[in-house]
């Protein structure tokens, strides 16, 4: 699903193929004027801003009613299985084969062999009748690839920015499950909440057994990044990002900072904790921020001017991790893939016809929109025109496509290259309540 996206994203935004003109990389785009560039100009057009859309009982409500529509998708890992057969195992892993259009290994003619001995690094012949689950934390950020290995793969050997088997980037203290382990032990094929793939098993750290694994994942106390990003020591955690507390009571310490737990990997790759320290300021919150459209928006204006990551890469946002993002400040587990968010549970409006300005002026400003291979964050109207916030590849215009690869406010008359205007290419609206 990944690979098919990002051909749709790449058709329909990317631009760095067929540049012909540079987004000003201050993020202004046409009809945006620079006082729309900022959170208060659209908070202070909402009709009680601070008003709490939902309660955290009422998101943990929401996240079971994800699960339940897409119980493929979007996972309580606390109910994963134990165990799994061979049969099931296989029927997860992907295998490479040779593609029917060529492909470019960090820039060079991809070749048979190349993509056959991937495939025995898979492993698949070693998958057990039953295998066992074991349970793990990462230590560090890292990515999630769709095969064991790191090479870049595109189909164009000058591309820097799309790299087929990227599929998302990970925080650290993420919960995973490791179904499966690559033939040189390099690499674990693993199920987070919501997606699965191949990770480095330097990045992991194994628990135990279960309980241990539980036990941390239960932490009561926890901080929630709500900066952009926030560096502990080594480590990265982006927007969003769950750092349990190191004991079971909210404390700040006299020097003004909170003691965190977090897991490390031991010298055979067990799982073991260290202590960190997280400065009382407004990088985190204790426990979740409130769910109010005020929050929504600033949220995801401290995103705004960041560069285009396609899967996380580049240590950034694409469209649809930015919507996860801004949403799991507030403790939402959403899909990670625009088209799997588009199905999740919410308030759903179909755009259809000549009815689109009304029907898009009929949601909530913090309402995620999509069109085929793109989500967006709606902002509201401004002298009848309907805006957004998103990470960008790129738009079309009658002189060529325009390369912007940044997260920026725009209108919805941008075209995509087969010329539609975002707004007629629009599918869905969704509020996620």
């Amino acid at each position: 699903m990944k690979r098919l996206l990002l051909y749709i994203t790449m058709v329909t935004l990317a631009a760095f193929v067929w540049p012909v003109a540079a987004a000003d990389v201050s993020g202004m785009m046409p009809n945006v004027a620079p006082m729309m560039l900022t959170d208060n100009f659209w908070i202070n057009k909402l009709h009680e801003p601070h008003q709490v859309l939902l309660e955290h009982n009422q998101i943990d409500a929401f996240n079971q009613t994800v699960i339940d529509k897409l119980p493929d998708t979007v996972y309580d890992l606390r109910q994963y299985p134990s165990q799994q057969s061979k049969e099931k195992l296989v029927s997860l892993i992907a295998v490479p084969k040779p593609p029917e259009d060529k492909e470019y290994i960090n820039g060079q003619p991809a070749t048979a062999d190349y993509y056959s001995a991937l495939a025995s690094e898979c492993n698949i012949d070693a998958i057990a009748s039953t295998t066992s689950m074991r349970f793990a934390f990462t230590v560090t950020r890292a990515n999630i690839r769709t095969f064991p290995t790191n090479d870049f793969v595109a189909d164009k050997s000058d591309d820097r920015e799309f790299d087929l088997l990227q599929e998302t980037a990970i925080d650290p203290a993420e919960p995973a499950i490791i179904l499966h382990e690559s033939l040189n032990k390099d690499w674990y094929y693993v199920q987070t909440y919501n997606y699965r793939g191949w990770l480095p098993a330097k990045v992991l750290a194994i628990a135990a057994n279960r309980q241990e694994w539980r036990q941390y994942l239960d932490t009561a106390e926890f901080l929630t990044v709500t900066a952009r990003k926030l560096t502990i020591g080594d480590n990265e955690f982006a927007m969003g990002a769950k750092l349990p507390l190191a004991t079971n009571k909210v404390q700040v310490r006299a020097d003004g900072k909170y003691a965190v737990r977090l897991p490390v990997r031991g010298s055979k790759g067990e799982l073991v904790f260290k202590l960190a320290e997280v400065p009382a300021d407004n990088q985190v919150v204790c426990g979740y921020l409130p769910y109010t459209r005020a929050n929504i928006i600033s949220q995801v204006f401290k995103l705004q001017g960041q560069r285009y990551g396609w899967g996380g890469m580049h240590g950034s946002w694409d469209c649809s991790s930015l919507v996860l993002d801004v949403y799991r400040s507030f403790g939402f587990k959403l899909p990670r893939n625009a088209d799997e968010q588009e199905l999740a549970a919410g308030r759903t409006i179909t755009f259809s016809g000549s009815e689109r300005l009304m029907q898009i002026n009929a949601l909530e400003p913090g309402a995620a929109v999509y069109m085929p291979g793109h989500v967006m964050i709606y902002l509201g109207e401004q002298d009848g025109h309907p805006y957004i916030i998103h990470a960008l590849g790129g738009h079309s215009t009658p002189e060529g496509r325009v390369t912007v690869m940044r997260v920026v406010v725009s209108d919805l008359s941008l075209k995509t290259r087969s010329g539609k205007t975002f707004l007629n290419a629009l599918a869905t609206g969704k509020q996620f309540q």
